[in-house]
């Protein structure tokens, strides 16, 4: 154990040495990784309408061009594969709620 010292911020190491987790082989900047990676990769099969959404956003040009349709290409194939069900009833739900009012609330431009 080792002895506890000053940090920036009044802020200090933990008096207790804990080992690295057996779970995770030890090495927690790995599976952070992964899991990163994952997320990343779950993002990009299931939620290609919305990465295509923020394309035709963009500023017009040859490259934001090139974005668009490898968006789209993207977009047609993951919803041929049913990727995107997922999104779009979550979607459809949440525009559901939004749509919701409460007593004489009015919708927007009423």
């Amino acid at each position: 154990m080792g002895k506890p010292h000053s940090q920036p911020h009044g802020h200090q190491d933990s008096p207790v040495d804990l080992p690295g987790s057996q779970f995770i082989g030890g090495r927690p900047l790995l599976w952070t990784t992964g899991t990163i990676f994952t997320a990343a990769l779950f993002l990009l099969l299931t939620n290609a309408k919305t990465i295509h959404d923020w394309a035709v956003e963009l500023e017009p040009s040859p490259t934001t061009i090139r974005i668009v349709e490898a968006s789209e290409r993207w977009q047609a194939m993951t919803d041929h594969l049913g990727l995107g069900a997922m999104r779009a009833h979550v979607h459809a739900l949440w525009k559901q709620a939004q749509a919701t009012r409460f007593g004489t609330e009015k919708a927007e431009g009423e």
